[in-house]
C-alpha cells in the first residue's frame, strides 16, 4: 500500500532525526570544513532546494564564493574561475550528477549513495521515503547542513521540527510569492512543489523588484500572496498596502535572528503550507497524477 502525504509528513521528523543519529556528522563536518575556494553546487527538483541551501551555508560558514546552479547551466557557464563542484542528489546516480561531473573541477557528491572517483559526503537513512514530492529526502540533507553550520548543536533543529502551523487562506490557483535571498531556499521549495504537483501556479517576486511594476500582475489575475515577512521597512510598507489587492495573504513571520536558521525554518513551514494547499484541493503530494511526459523525460540522457 502506497504511503500518502499524511503518512510521509507524520514520519518526517523521525526520518530526519534518525538520519542525524545514523550519519557520521563529524566526518561530514570535516569534509565540508575543508572546502575552500570558489565553488558551485548543483541539483534538480528537491535536490536543487538542497543545493540552494548548501551554497548559502558554505558561503557563510567557510567564507567562500558559492553559487547554486542546475546541471545544464554548467555546459554554458565559464568554469575557469571555480575550483569545486558539489552535486546534490538523493539517489546519486541521475544524469544531472554525471553532467555536473563532466569538467575539471574538484568533485564532491552530497548524497545517501556514493560515486566513484569523487569525494563522497554521504548521509544515511533508515526508512526510505516513497513520495513524488521530496519531503524527507530534501529536509534530511538540509538538516545535516544546518547541523554543520551549528557545529552539531541539534537543539534548534528539534525545536523547528516540533512546530505545527495552520494557515488561513481562500482557495486560489495562483500564488504570488514575496521573497529574496534571505528566504530563497523556501521559495525554491514552494515553486518546485507547486509546479510538480499541480497545486498552484507560483510567481516569485523579489521584494524590491516588486516596487518596479510587478504589482500590475494582480490587476489582471486573481491570486493569493505568500509573504516571507522579515519586519523590514519595506515589509511593513507591503503589510499596510497589499491587503486590498489579494484574496488572501499568507504571512510567514521571521522567527530567528540568524538568516540561515530562519531560511531553514521558512522551508519547513513552506512544506506544511504546501501540504495544506494540497489538502484544500483534494490532492496528494506523495501520489501525484502526473503527465505521461514525466516518464518520457525523466530518464533523458543526452546533449543539453
Amino acid at each position: 500500500m502506497k504511503e500518502d502525504m499524511y503518512d510521509n509528513f507524520k514520519k518526517l521528523q523521525n526520518r530526519v532525526i534518525d538520519s542525524l543519529a545514523m550519519t557520521d556528522l563529524i566526518k561530514i563536518q570535516k569534509i565540508l570544513s575543508n572546502i575552500d575556494g570558489p565553488t558551485i553546487s548543483t541539483g534538480v527538483g528537491g535536490s536543487y532546494v538542497v543545493s540552494t541551501f548548501l551554497s548559502k551555508i558554505l558561503s557563510k560558514k567557510n567564507n567562500i564564493i558559492c553559487e547554486s546552479l542546475t546541471p545544464r547551466d554548467l555546459i554554458y557557464k565559464n568554469l575557469n574561475c571555480y575550483e569545486n563542484i558539489i552535486a546534490c542528489s538523493y539517489s546519486g546516480n541521475n544524469f544531472g550528477v554525471y553532467t555536473s561531473f563532466n569538467n575539471n573541477l574538484k568533485k564532491y557528491l552530497f548524497s545517501r549513495n556514493t560515486f566513484e572517483n569523487v569525494t563522497n559526503i554521504k548521509y544515511k537513512t533508515s526508512d526510505i521515503e516513497h513520495s513524488f514530492i521530496s519531503l524527507s529526502s530534501t529536509l534530511i540533507p538540509m538538516t545535516i547542513l544546518l547541523a554543520y553550520y551549528l557545529d552539531n548543536d541539534l537543539s534548534i533543529i528539534n525545536e523547528i521540527l516540533s512546530l505545527t502551523y495552520n494557515f488561513d487562506f481562500e482557495n486560489s490557483d495562483i500564488y504570488e510569492i514575496l521573497s529574496g535571498y534571505d528566504s530563497n531556499t523556501a521559495h525554491t521549495f514552494i515553486e518546485s512543489t507547486m509546479v510538480e504537483s499541480g497545486i498552484g501556479t507560483p510567481i516569485i517576486h523579489d521584494k524590491y523588484e516588486f516596487c518596479h511594476g510587478r504589482s500590475t500582475f494582480n490587476l489582471c489575475h486573481s491570486s493569493n500572496l505568500i509573504f516571507f515577512y522579515c519586519n523590514s521597512e519595506l515589509d511593513k510598507l507591503y503589510e499596510s498596502e497589499l491587503n486590498d489587492y489579494y484574496n488572501s495573504i499568507i504571512k510567514i513571520n521571521k522567527r530567528f535572528d540568524d538568516e540561515l536558521i530562519n531560511d531553514y525554518y521558512f522551508t519547513y513551514i513552506s512544506m506544511l503550507l504546501c501540504k495544506q494547499i494540497a489538502k484544500s484541493k483534494n490532492k496528494d503530494l506523495s501520489n501525484v497524477n502526473y503527465s505521461k511526459l514525466v516518464k518520457k523525460l525523466y530518464f533523458y540522457k543526452g546533449g543539453m
